[in-house]
């Protein structure tokens, strides 16, 4: 398999559970050319990461990739299906996917959302508040608790590992305001395999 990435970006989580599955997988950093490029296309019809080729051919976005990794190979990240932990897990995948990140990236490049560059200042405003609004949320859920769901580190953290570390860019921070997430993130930072994919990607850790 070949999993191509972008330091530091949601390509990250699906880097850190093929770490913990501790699979044969060949990492590829896409670089800003070969992002942009048409044969990268072929890859990615979004020219965007994470992308991973197997043998059955490529597969995109991270929470698909990380499902599927999760039900070809097991691992100790997916609580069973059918079972509440499960169902957590799932939503909270789907909500730090579909309103977490997106709110993340528009704050970020708001031209990628309007032309109108006048409209830029307004629509990455309106976009901070959301992002902060989700990372309220995903830092209650880490509260009194070591990890999102049940009593053990699943696909969620993964996730949330990475939009813990994007929360550096925005204001207030995410060491000052949402010390849950933070935490979380930092037990993240001090296992293995995560140390792993930091050392590949060029990440330095939290602490």
């Amino acid at each position: 398999m070949k999993l191509y990435y972008r330091p530091g970006a949601c390509s990250m989580a699906v880097h850190l559970l093929l770490e913990d599955l501790g699979v044969d997988y060949e990492a590829i950093a896409v670089s800003d050319e070969v992002l942009a490029s048409d044969e990268y296309k072929k890859t990615n019809p979004r020219n965007q990461v994470p992308s991973l080729a197997t043998e059955d051919g490529l597969l995109t976005e991270s929470v698909a990739i990380m499902l599927y990794l999760s039900d070809q190979f097991g691992g100790n990240l997916t609580p069973p299906r059918g079972t509440w932990e499960h169902g957590q897990m799932m939503m909270m995948l789907m909500f730090m996917a579909s309103q977490e990140h997106p709110a993340f990236a528009i704050n970020m490049r708001p031209f990628r959302w309007t032309d109108e560059e006048s409209a830029h200042a307004g629509i990455k405003a309106k976009a901070e508040q959301n992002w902060l609004a989700c990372l309220t949320r995903t830092n209650g859920w880490a509260e009194g608790r070591e990890w999102l769901v049940g009593d053990k580190m699943t696909l969620a953290d993964c996730l949330a590992w990475v939009h813990a570390r994007w929360g550096l860019r925005c204001t207030p921070k995410t060491p000052d305001g949402f010390p849950a997430l933070w935490a979380l993130a930092n037990r993240v930072d001090a296992l293995p395999a995560a140390q792993r994919v930091m050392a590949q990607e060029g990440i330095k850790p939290l602490a």
